[in-house]
């Protein structure tokens, strides 16, 4: 098993959802940003920062710490923070059901936790001087999940 597969099956199984359009989930790559703002809602799902793998016995026993990010387009507030409440449950319900969602996909995988990683962020314009962030309204507002991944 590698950090690889289970991002894939990670990706799977929120392709599956109907929230989600299946290019809209992509692994590594903050292009996605480069589409459509119409295209929206998308999942970026990254590489772990934080890692651990033991060998106590004959099997190796390694946990991810996989950060997906939940991206939704700005169009006023109270419909964008709603529509990333409604999103980010549907991801916590994916993977909390029984079936392959807790494994990813793989066999002797599960994950064990879903979390956030820190508070809701906003992307802005690129076109936006720094100095008028603060005035601007964003293009994305978005959530950093954790979850994590134990592979046995």
């Amino acid at each position: 098993m590698t950090e690889k597969s289970v991002q894939e099956g990670i990706q799977t199984s929120l392709r599956s959802m109907s929230e989600f359009a299946d290019a809209d989930i992509v692994i590594n790559d903050w292009t996605i940003l480069d589409n459509s703002t119409s295209k929206a809602p998308y999942v970026l799902i990254e590489n772990a920062d934080e890692f651990d793998s033991r060998q106590d016995s004959v099997t190796a026993n390694t946990r991810w710490q996989v950060k997906i990010t939940l991206i939704e387009v700005f169009t006023k507030w109270s419909t964008t923070l709603n529509n990333l409440r409604t999103r980010r449950q549907a991801i916590i319900d994916k993977i909390n059901e029984v079936g392959t969602a807790r494994s990813a996909g793989q066999t002797a995988t599960t994950i064990d936790r879903v979390y956030s990683l820190g508070p809701i962020g906003y992307i802005y314009d690129s076109y936006i001087p720094e100095d008028q962030i603060e005035e601007a309204l964003p293009a994305y507002v978005t959530q950093a999940i954790g979850l994590d991944v134990e592979e046995f």
